[in-house]
């Protein structure tokens, strides 16, 4: 008998999970969005899906490096799934983006590295981004369960108007971990591999190349303004095919839950480098992040706590290159490097989740600090602070086969600037050039207060469902962005099984 009521309140609740969104479900468990894989078996709820989304954002409010008019449409697909010794979780999608009036950084992900390459013909950018994620757990005795995640993106992005590029990107991460359970305390622990490239060709098409600019920004948007073959923006340096830069990472991640807490603490450290034959650039990058969260569940409703931190440390070195031409044959002398650029990150949020069976509530507040450091020339040096702080709230609510979503957020920040000189008896040179226009927009739009909101409504057929949403986010004080509104909608068809 008490086989069957215990298989009953089984069927029970993993009818009620059904009926929530995949997202509700994955974090259920906090082990499912962690790096320590091997904590899957923490939780029995399966649930997967699949979807075929189209989206079309149209607006000014943006940085120089989007599109005021573009829409992208893709697929993708998520599962969890409990089995009697394995669990598994991951997904798959494919996302097309096609983007008007674009110039601006030509890196596919603006401002991930240290340095970057802006140019300024406005034109289309086409981006196909493949992503694939997996964890796996296993039982391995009676209280040890060992996991492995794998992250796995690469992107093809290019623009159809010159100065035109192509850029072939991959991202891969490899975190595989043990845990140790026992009634309600679990641990475990998880080592973390990766490598991330990226590789820019430039070329242009009908026209003189001595009319294509682009700039080279070493930080702080302080760098080289030069004609695009130049060599110092290394776009066509010879012996080098066009711009490679690459990343490599180690690090390691602790999880621990006792009963509803729940904590998980993962470090990374990555090596970064520009260049083929020799590094134009090295840089180093520390990463801690912290996520800590506490679970209330009871018959009728659930609460769950979460506060996430994460804080980096970049700095980044130019090596001093000359070259020597042997025979015909132009060989690279390396002299030293010296420090051009830091970075500190610290990003902050705390959320509150109340679900019910036919409700969701999510609010929460966030805040980020980061701090940019130019030594370009010496003696001198040139800092900016810049800070933003936003809340938000996010409601789902049922009526029978239809959900409506309404959310709103809000964000408002600042920065400031310092400039110093070092005691010194050498005679200080010029400092580069800026791009001033650039770099004032730049801190306008990371730092202006606005206002969003959105709404959705989401009708279910059986298993199916179709999905229509749209957001709208207006600036405020604007005085160099020159629109302030954005507007995002979306139609999405799903199937949950």
């Amino acid at each position: 008998m008490r086989r069957i009521l215990t298989l009953l309140a089984v069927l029970s609740f993993c009818a009620v999970a059904a009926q929530e969104r995949f997202g509700q479900v994955l974090r259920r468990n906090p082990w499912n969005g962690g790096v320590v894989a091997a904590g899957l078996r923490q939780d029995t709820v399966s649930r997967s899906f699949a979807e075929v989304y189209f989206v079309k954002e149209n607006g000014g409010l943006t940085d120089r490096s989007s599109s005021d008019d573009s829409w992208n449409a893709g697929a993708r697909t998520a599962s969890v799934r409990h089995f009697e010794k394995v669990s598994f979780a991951g997904g798959f999608s494919y996302d097309y983006f096609d983007g008007r009036n674009m110039c601006g950084s030509i890196f596919t992900v603006p401002g991930l590295y240290p340095v970057d390459i802006l140019e300024f013909t406005p034109g289309r950018k086409v981006r196909e981004t493949y992503a694939f994620d997996g964890a796996l757990s296993a039982v391995l005795g009676e209280r040890w369960t060992g996991g492995l995640k794998v992250a796995f993106e690469a992107s093809n992005y290019a623009k159809r108007k010159d100065l035109r590029h192509k850029n072939m990107r991959l991202d891969f991460e490899f975190a595989p971990g043990i845990v140790y359970h026992a009634g309600r305390f679990a641990a475990g622990a998880a080592y973390i591999v990766g490598v991330d490239r990226e590789k820019i060709e430039a070329e242009e098409i009908g026209a003189s190349a001595d009319s294509y600019m682009a700039f080279f920004d070493r930080g702080l948007r302080y760098g080289s303004l030069q004609l695009w073959q130049s060599n110092d923006l290394h776009l066509s340096t010879a012996g080098v095919t066009g711009f490679p830069i690459k990343q490599t990472t180690q690090g390691a991640a602790l999880a621990v839950q006792f009963g509803p807490w729940f904590a998980e603490a993962a470090y990374r450290y990555r090596s970064g480098r520009t260049g083929e034959r020799i590094a134009w650039h090295e840089f180093r990058t520390h990463e801690l992040r912290a996520d800590v969260g506490w679970r209330l569940a009871r018959t009728d409703v659930c609460h769950d706590v979460r506060l996430g931190l994460v804080r980096e440390w970049l700095d980044n070195r130019e090596n001093i290159i000359t070259y020597q031409t042997v025979n015909g044959v132009s060989n690279p002398q390396l002299h030293g490097s010296v420090p051009i650029f830091g970075r500190r990150r610290l990003d902050a949020e705390v959320s509150y989740e109340r679900t019910t069976q036919r409700s969701d509530l999510r609010v929460g507040a966030s805040g980020s600090f980061l701090g940019r450091r130019s030594t370009l020339m010496y003696p001198y040096v040139r800092e900016q602070r810049l800070h933003h702080a936003s809340l938000w709230a996010d409601w789902v609510q049922k009526f029978g086969r239809w959900e409506l979503n309404l959310a709103a957020d809000f964000r408002t920040g600042g920065f400031s600037e310092r400039d110093e000189r070092l005691e010194t008896s050498a005679e200080p040179g010029d400092y580069p050039v800026r791009l001033t226009d650039y770099y004032d927009y730049e801190n306008e739009y990371l730092t202006a207060d606005r206002l969003g909101v959105g709404a959705g409504v989401r009708r279910r057929i059986r298993s199916f469902y179709i999905d229509l949403s749209a957001r709208y986010e207006r600036g405020f004080g604007l005085r160099i962005v020159e629109r302030p509104d954005r507007v995002r909608a979306m139609l999405c068809v799903g199937y949950d099984f």
